[in-house]
């Protein structure tokens, strides 16, 4: 009896190590990434760009924040090596919470119809064609030049 629960615990063990690892991001390289962003000539105030894995690319979405038109990541949170449909968007609200009725209220009294937003155009958020291949041993500088205004045809 001794001897059967040897050889299930044998073949268990076989079968375990047989197996390919789950998760963890060890199993798809990440690089470093860096660059700049601008908007109408202008560096991107502040806003976020995504690095959205495609085709054959492993991994999940690596997102980093750009602030004065420029981004950073090491390779520990970086991109996963591969190809990328890149998506920028704004994260200016015009300097105020949409949710703060004291702001809202001082605006509306002094006449403010609108306040300033940056906002970067669609065709660069979750749309986008933006496309950029990170490489293993990089550098991986990007530049994006993006503008409100639509190209003619």
């Amino acid at each position: 009896m001794i001897g059967v629960s040897k050889h299930r615990a044998w073949l268990m063990l076989t079968l375990l190590a047989a197996l390919p690892s789950c998760g963890g991001s060890s199993s798809h390289p990440r690089a470093a990434a860096s660059g700049n962003v601008t908007l109408d000539g202008a560096p991107l105030a502040t806003g976020a760009i995504r690095f959205v894995p495609v085709e054959d690319t492993p991994g999940q979405i690596t997102s980093v924040q750009v602030v004065d038109g420029l981004f950073e990541v090491s390779a520990e949170h970086g991109p996963t090596v591969g190809t990328h449909r890149i998506e920028i968007e704004s994260t200016d609200t015009g300097g105020l919470a949409m949710d703060d009725e004291d702001a809202m209220d001082r605006l509306r009294s002094e006449g403010t119809k609108r306040v300033q937003v940056v906002k970067v155009p669609p065709r660069y958020n979750k749309s986008s064609d933006l496309r950029e291949t990170v490489v293993k041993d990089g550098p991986n500088e990007f530049s994006f030049e993006l503008s409100t205004r639509r190209k003619r045809r």
